[in-house]
């Protein structure tokens, strides 16, 4: 009768045990600094000529560039950005045609 009692006990407490169980996932995102070499020789292949910024513009880290200044699309191995060619510097631009850097 015990041993009936005993099992009876573990049978009921076993799926509870299942049930207090917890998973954790952990996910770990890795960011890295785009090969801004590879991005500078890939401008030089496409050959776009630099595009002359308007008196007084200083190509400045931050600035939005000019409406006029032509953009280009990076390859999606490069990253996100597009790129402009300007007063002969590359730089790169986020959505909103700020350079987020210049690459010389």
């Amino acid at each position: 009768m015990k041993r009936l009692l005993l099992a009876a006990a573990i049978a009921l407490v076993a799926p509870a045990a299942a049930l207090a169980q917890t998973t954790t996932t952990t996910t770990t995102v890795q960011t890295t600094e785009p090969d801004y070499g590879a991005i500078k020789t890939y401008v030089i292949k496409e050959k776009h000529e630099s595009y002359m910024a308007p008196d007084g513009y200083t190509v400045t880290v931050g600035k939005p560039l000019p409406a006029p200044v032509p953009l280009y699309r990076l390859p999606d191995d490069m990253g996100p950005n597009e790129y402009a060619v300007v007063d002969g510097h590359t730089v790169l631009v986020d959505q909103n045609r700020n350079i987020v850097k210049i690459i010389d």
